[in-house]
């Protein structure tokens, strides 16, 4: 069946001498096409704790203070969108049809909505819909391989950890009666390639849940670090897992665990050049996996320590590699978004514990934005595109393509992004009837699998 997907479709020592030397010349800035490059800093309405990019390009966020905004990149205006709830420390993640489904919400600290709230970016619209059974405080959403979407964990209006999952089924809430369990707060969960979720921390084992019926669990391996709550992880490629940083004192270990394979074992990956705590993995259309913010510094949110560079993750090399820093520090509700033209927004850090409320943003461009032209689509893009469908793409710059990638869109907060997934895609040079001018691609998209899209 066809539908409207959340994606975006990427093509990838002085002389001696009887008086003082003059000083030496500062050195030159940084080459772009090494570092990347951090855009001046704005002004935001709000601090931007959750962080979604819609289907029309713009992005959604929220704090705990303020109207949600809706944020233009292009022409950086900020348009308020009242919300039916309040919806800080709510979790979310998309629906097939490119509406956020957000779960939860807050009372107060700890005490956690019951609500249910969709936002249409057709409309610019909030909708109100059926509750879930238990209020939740810091829940993660997962879009299932049906389009139905799970919510685990949270604590309820009585500050009560919520141990049974619901899965929204486009109508109302189901509840998983059969695989009651206490977890950490956001958990970090994937959709695995067998169609179970994987929940792969912030405790250390990892495991598996079976979404069928009244659902169950089954464990997983053990992480090597036991402790990284507040670490960021992503599925950098289908079945495949980064985890890094977090714990006290920040770590800046990080490590992988590929769920395609028989018996999956998490494996140490490369270290960052920083520990880090409340920081962002953000995946880029290259594949790699950018890390933004955070703190070195022991405790909960410590300002000091905070991490100003941003470091880049090869997943064909395993190693770090330092890039341009950041104008301010953002730590705990700091938030990092890609967007369609493949910067990365980044805002956010404040709205609690004592820290600093940024409400300010600023773009980092990737090395892979000052690495010559960018390539072009001459032709048409159908609206809707489906599963196993071959697409024809024509681009004078067949010829140097390397990479096609597919990317979901984000759905960031707390250190985690409850959205965003990468799918390499296989391709061809697209052959055209003799007479007909032009070059291009042939792209074939995935097949129906285990995965939410």
């Amino acid at each position: 069946m066809s539908r409207a997907l959340p994606v975006l479709l990427v093509l990838v020592v002085a002389c001696s001498g009887d008086s003082a030397a003059p000083p030496p010349p500062p050195p030159p800035p940084p080459e772009p096409q090494r570092v990347g490059e951090w855009s001046v800093l704005r002004a935001a309405p709000i601090v931007q704790l959750h962080l979604h990019l819609l289907t029309n390009g713009k992005v959604l966020s929220w704090g705990h203070y303020g109207n949600p905004q809706v944020f233009d990149p292009a022409t950086r205006a900020f348009s308020a969108v009242t919300s039916p709830s309040l919806l800080f420390c709510a979790g979310h993640d998309f629906l097939p049809d490119g509406r956020l489904l957000v779960a939860g919400g807050h009372i107060s600290d700890v005490h956690g909505l019951p609500n249910t709230n969709v936002f249409d970016p057709t409309t610019g619209a909030w909708q109100a819909l059926p509750p879930m059974a238990a209020g939740r405080w810091y829940p993660t959403n997962t879009t299932l391989p049906n389009g139905e979407v799970l919510t685990l964990a949270g604590t309820d209006t009585g500050a009560i950890n919520v141990p049974i999952p619901e899965v929204w089924d486009g109508s109302g809430w189901r509840q998983l009666t059969g695989a009651s369990l206490e977890l950490p707060l956001y958990p970090r969960a994937f959709v695995a390639p067998d169609g179970r979720v994987f929940y792969a921390g912030e405790g250390q084992p990892s495991r598996y849940l079976d979404v069928s019926g009244v659902g169950h669990w089954t464990s997983g391996p053990l992480r090597k670090v036991n402790g990284r709550d507040y670490g960021s992880a992503v599925m950098y490629e289908p079945g495949k897992i980064l985890y890094v940083g977090g714990g006290d004192p920040p770590t800046n270990t990080a490590e992988i665990i590929d769920l395609n394979q028989p018996n999956p074992t998490w494996q140490y990956t490369g270290a960052m050049l920083f520990p880090r705590r409340q920081m962002d993995a953000t995946l880029l259309p290259t594949g790699e996996v950018l890390v933004t913010g955070g703190t070195s510094g022991a405790g909960f949110n410590n300002p000091v320590g905070g991490v100003r560079n941003a470091e880049i993750w090869s997943p064909a090399t395993g190693i770090w590699t330092l890039v341009a820093y950041s104008a301010v520090v953002r730590i705990y509700h700091g938030t990092a978004l890609l967007l369609p033209d493949g910067r990365v927004l980044y805002t956010g850090s404040g709205d609690a514990s004592g820290a600093k409320d940024e409400k300010n943003y600023e773009f980092f461009s990737p090395p892979y934005l000052f690495k010559g032209p960018r390539p072009v689509i001459t032709g048409a893009l159908p609206g809707r595109m489906t599963y196993g469908q071959t697409l024809k793409l024509e681009t004078p710059d067949a010829a140097t393509i390397a990479k096609v990638t597919l990317i979901r869109f984000s759905s960031v907060t707390h250190a985690f992004d409850m959205g965003a997934r990468l799918v390499p895609l296989n391709f061809s040079p697209l052959t055209f009837p003799p007479g007909v001018g032009g070059r291009g691609l042939t792209v074939a998209l995935p097949a129906p699998t285990c995965f939410s899209w």
